[in-house]
C-alpha cells in the first residue's frame, strides 16, 4: 500500500496543484512549487497539457487507521475506505440495471470456480462486491489485473489497485445516498476555518450514516477457507460494512 506521508499544494498564477513526499512537508512544497509554475507557464503559453487519468498518482487521502496488511483512508467525498495489501476485492458496477446481477452473480461463481478460489459475495447500492478469502493476491501484478477484468470488474478500479498498490472496499456510505452533499473541504487543510468546516460536516454525516450500510452478504462460493492473512481483512470488512439496513 502507498499513501504518502505529507502533501503540499503550490500556486503560481492560475495554477494550484498539490505533490506529496515521504521526506517531509517541506520537500512535497518544493515540488509543488515547482510544478505549479511550470504549470502556470504552461497556461501562458497556450500549449495543450497532457490530461493525466484516473489514479495516475497516489490518492490523497488520509489514513484513519493503520493496521498490518490494512489501512482505513477517507477519500474524497468523505468516505471510509478499507485499504488491503494482498486481500482482493472485486468490484462490479451494474447501477440501475438490477436485471444484470443474476448474470454478474453467476459469472463470479464459473469465475471462481475456474480459479479454485473461495470468494464472499455482496450486494452493494451499484452493483456486487466479492472478497476472494482462500488465498492472497498482488494488486500490482499483471496476472491479478487479468483476473479481475475476466470477471467483469470496473476498469478503473482495477487500474486504482495497481497504482496505490491495494485492494479497496468502501466502508461508509456515499454522501448522496444519505441526502448529504460531499465535504467542502478536502484533507490536508490548508486554510483557516477549513478543519472546522470539515468537523461539523462529519458530525452530521457520521449520524446519518448509522441507518445504512455499504453492502449486505449475498452467498460464498468454493470452499470455505480463510487464509489467515486474510482473516482480519475479513472481520474488519463485515463488522464495519456490512448488515441489513438499506444501502447507500
Amino acid at each position: 500500500m502507498y499513501f504518502p506521508a505529507f502533501w503540499a499544494r503550490g500556486r503560481a498564477g492560475s495554477a494550484s496543484v498539490w505533490r506529496w513526499s515521504d521526506i517531509s512537508v517541506a520537500d512535497a512544497q518544493r515540488d509543488a512549487d515547482a510544478r505549479a509554475l511550470e504549470l502556470d507557464r504552461l497556461f501562458a503559453s497556450g500549449q495543450r497539457l497532457d490530461r493525466y487519468g484516473y489514479s495516475d498518482r497516489p490518492v490523497r487521502e488520509e489514513v484513519l487507521e493503520q493496521h498490518p496488511d490494512l489501512a482505513i483512508t477517507r477519500n474524497v467525498y468523505g468516505a471510509q475506505i478499507l485499504n488491503a495489501a494482498n486481500a482482493m476485492f472485486v468490484d462490479i458496477d451494474f447501477a440501475d440495471d438490477p436485471a444484470r446481477e443474476a448474470p454478474a452473480l453467476e459469472r463470479l461463481r464459473t469465475w471462481s470456480a475456474a480459479h479454485g478460489l473461495a470468494t464472499r459475495v455482496y450486494r452493494t447500492a451499484a452493483g456486487l462486491r466479492a472478497l476472494v478469502t482462500n488465498q492472497p493476491f498482488d494488486p500490482k501484478s499483471d496476472a491479478t489485473a487479468t483476473l479481475l477484468h475476466e470477471v467483469g470488474c470496473d476498469p478503473l478500479y482495477v487500474r486504482l489497485c495497481q497504482v496505490q498498490a491495494s485492494f479497496r472496499a468502501r466502508l461508509t456510505a456515499k454522501p448522496w445516498r444519505i441526502a448529504m452533499r460531499p465535504p467542502s473541504v478536502r484533507w490536508p487543510f490548508d486554510g483557516p476555518g477549513m478543519a472546522e468546516r470539515f468537523e461539523a460536516w462529519l458530525a452530521s454525516y457520521e449520524s446519518a450514516s448509522q441507518a445504512v450500510v455499504a453492502c449486505r452478504f449475498v452467498e460464498a462460493i468454493g470452499p470455505a477457507i480463510v487464509a489467515p492473512v486474510i482473516a482480519p481483512v475479513l472481520a474488519l470488512h463485515d463488522a464495519r460494512a456490512c448488515g441489513t439496513s438499506r444501502l447507500a
